[in-house]
């Protein structure tokens, strides 16, 4: 842990955790969205679509988040000269 008080190790497994938690949200988006296909409810179809989307455009902004925080874990208390 730092001294600013945030330890890297619980900060990873939080955010894996959140990761798999839109994992499992997508996994469960695709489920509802086929069901509604398969009904023709076109208009619940096109919110899942979006909202699948936007779980993708999630994902792959937390893609590489081990090194990002490696990179600010030893970043973090540096000193540097003026």
């Amino acid at each position: 842990m730092h001294d600013i008080g945030l330890n890297a190790g619980q900060l990873e497994l939080s955010v894996r955790q959140m990761d798999d938690v839109i994992q499992l949200a997508s996994a469960w988006g695709k489920r509802l969205l086929e069901d509604a296909e398969g009904t023709g409810m076109e208009a619940i179809g096109s919110k899942l679509e979006a909202a699948l989307a936007s779980l993708s455009d999630a994902r792959e902004a937390l893609a590489g988040y081990p090194d990002a925080i490696e990179s600010d874990h030893n970043a973090v208390g540096t000193v540097r000269l003026v």
